[in-house]
């Protein structure tokens, strides 16, 4: 695999599962380190960068992220811990995730357990629970919390969005990224076609790479197949819509 991503840009990753996406995000974290090649950060290799620096310059929200049974502030404060109890601007990341107005919701608003665990101190009440999407827009705004990151990672951000969470998300995320480099992952490709650059990953390699319109103009790529079977399924399940309607 070579791969370049410029900075200050977006470059897609698609790829069916299995495909690699995930190890190249891992390995981009050093959460281990390639048995041949390198990865170079502006020329130098990771590997000789210290760990916690590179990490830091790092905002990551992954696929299998994780709930910790702690409040609302707290679950996205630990993603930047220096400002781990400054309360605005872990607001300003719950906005950004569009979660915000939810957890301000909530019986103690952000200072809620987010647990049914623990119990509270003064009246032994139990926390709350998320939806699986409201869990994820938190994971999503700790990753959030490192604003001045010089590097997003999304890996499947909003698989768990119903389609206009998803949208609004998308919306507002493209509009947090201009001017820093960002690796889109998902396999949603229609959240994908404002990246600058999509790369095709099948079986560890760079299949295609090039914008949305590019990869399309291919014709029978990789890409334009799975785009072309995933816009069907949308216009069939509308067809039946319209069809149900119609009867009704």
């Amino acid at each position: 695999m070579n791969l370049t991503v410029p900075a200050g840009t977006a470059m897609g990753l698609v790829g069916r599962n299995g495909a690699g996406k995930s190890t190249l995000i891992k390995l981009l974290c050093r959460f281990y380190d390639p048995e041949r090649g390198a990865i170079l950060w502006d020329g130098t290799d990771i590997r000789t960068m210290d760990v916690a620096e590179l990490r830091r310059r790092i905002g990551v929200t992954f696929q299998d992220y994780m709930t910790y049974d702690l409040s609302a502030a707290e679950n996205i404060g630990i993603g930047d811990l220096p400002y781990r109890e400054d309360l605005e601007h872990i607001r300003d990341s719950a906005r950004l995730a569009g979660i915000d107005a939810t957890l301000r919701g909530l019986p103690d608003g952000y200072e809620t357990q987010l647990s049914r665990v623990h119990l509270d101190e003064e009246d032994g009440t139990p926390g709350v629970t998320l939806s699986g999407g409201q869990w994820q827009r938190v994971a999503l705004a700790r990753s959030l919390m490192r604003g001045d990151a010089d590097l997003l990672i999304l890996d499947e951000p909003s698989s768990g969005l119903d389609p206009e969470a998803e949208h609004e998300v998308h919306r507002t995320l493209g509009r947090h990224r201009l001017g820093r480099t960002a690796l889109l992952v998902s396999h949603r490709l229609g959240a994908l076609r404002d990246a600058d650059a999509i790369a095709v990953l099948v079986d560890g390699r760079i299949a295609e790479l090039g914008s949305h319109d590019e990869l399309m103009a291919l014709g029978g790529g990789h890409y334009a197949r799975l785009f072309g079977l995933q816009a069907a399924g949308y216009a069939e399940r509308g067809d039946r819509g319209r069809t149900t309607e119609a009867a009704t």
